[in-house]
């Protein structure tokens, strides 16, 4: 499958009822989900370069348009169907500038512009409201991020290969390293491993005993130590433009059975969290049922949220957190992901797995781990 296949031609029609809804002239998106989400483009500048920006304009009446650096635009003309790019040149122009006499030329001095608020540079916010006065700006980032929470059948089946070849490349990983060697080493096979499915490592955070209970920690040149617990979130990108991001638990030799209890009582808290998945139920109700499962078991919960969507961004709608209540939807696809700390006992237990939305309830896309996983002694 290839990016095209993916992103195929872009979708800012999905915005006409937002536009309508709201009673705006156009909708002015900036990030680098929502521009590839809805242009067909993949900029990576956007992310690696931030000042180096891509606006997309969408209109119910009017054509839409881009407004790209110089550097890209050959690119984006071959991945966008969009024929109109507004050039500016880096450092000479400045895109916001380009972008507000671009709204001029098309009539919209005075528009009433949907914008990504929370993803929107200040300063940029700053000159549009100097350079258009009479322009009002509307911050529309959820239901901006809520037109591409439902995905189409062919990012469901990336998403499927993405999250399913990451899980791989961590059980490649286990079957290469053996105690003694180090984290780092256990990270580069698994990196390996992800290279050849197609993806590229985009986050590796994995450590062992007492640095497990750290939110984000990376591998260092640490052995790997017989007896110790470890943890593992990592993801990559696939076709470009497609995120996968698991998470799972382990142990370097034979765990004890209290550690393999305890893995049991939080898949037990996932799986009630999926149980949760369903056409019209609340998002958050996702969050509600993995936090009471908690307490049935007796495990201290201290979670803001326990998934999220996932796509294009890392993190995309819905986040299942307690004040979500969104009513899920058939195609919506999201990562459960329930983690429990015991500081008392320098461990940290963390699994994540990926599921859609059906008619019936969910389809898991990655297996859930049954048992610690295990790096020889």
């Amino acid at each position: 499958m290839s990016e095209s296949a993916i992103l195929g031609t872009s979708r800012g029609a999905k915005l006409i009822p937002l536009i309508a809804e709201h009673q705006l002239d156009a909708i002015a998106v900036s990030s680098y989900q929502a521009v590839s989400y809805l242009a067909g483009t993949n900029i990576l500048t956007q992310v690696t370069l931030p000042d180096r920006l891509t606006f997309g304009v969408f209109s119910a009446s009017g054509e839409p348009f881009l407004v790209v650096c110089d550097i890209e635009a050959s690119m984006v003309r071959d991945q966008t169907d969009i024929p109109t790019l507004e050039q500016y040149v880096e450092f000479a122009d400045d895109p916001t500038e380009v972008l507000a006499k671009s709204l001029v030329e098309r009539g919209m001095a005075g528009a009433r512009l949907g914008i990504e608020g929370r993803r929107l540079p200040g300063r940029s916010l700053d000159i549009l409201r100097a350079a258009l006065p009479n322009v009002e700006l509307v911050m529309l980032d959820d239901e901006i991020e809520a037109v591409q929470s439902v995905k189409t059948a062919g990012e469901i089946d990336a998403l499927k290969y993405a999250a399913q070849s990451t899980l791989d490349a961590v059980l490649t990983g286990i079957e290469q390293i053996d105690a003694g060697r180090s984290e780092l080493e256990f990270a580069a096979a698994i990196g390996a491993k992800m290279y050849t499915a197609g993806g590229v490592p985009t986050f590796t955070f994995f450590s062992t005993g007492r640095r497990a209970l750290g939110a984000h920690n990376e591998p260092v040149d640490r052995p790997l130590t017989e007896g110790e617990l470890w943890r593992i979130g990592l993801g990559g990108g696939f076709y470009q433009v497609i995120n996968s991001d698991l998470a799972r638990t382990g142990v370097v030799g034979a765990p004890t059975a209290e550690q393999e209890d305890i893995l049991q009582n939080l898949l037990a808290c996932q799986m009630a969290g999926f149980r949760a998945l369903g056409p019209g139920r609340p998002a958050s109700g996702v969050f509600h049922a993995v936090a009471a499962e908690f307490a049935k078991r007796g495990m201290d919960f201290a979670m803001p949220h326990v998934g999220h969507g996932l796509g294009i961004a890392l993190h995309e709608f819905p986040i299942l957190q307690p004040a979500n209540d969104t009513p899920l939807e058939v195609g919506m696809v999201v990562n459960v992901e329930p983690m429990y700390k015991m500081p008392d006992r320098g461990e940290c237990y963390h699994v994540e797995d990926l599921a859609v939305v059906t008619e019936d309830g969910f389809e898991l896309l990655t297996q859930p781990q049954t048992e610690l996983l295990r790096i020889e002694a």
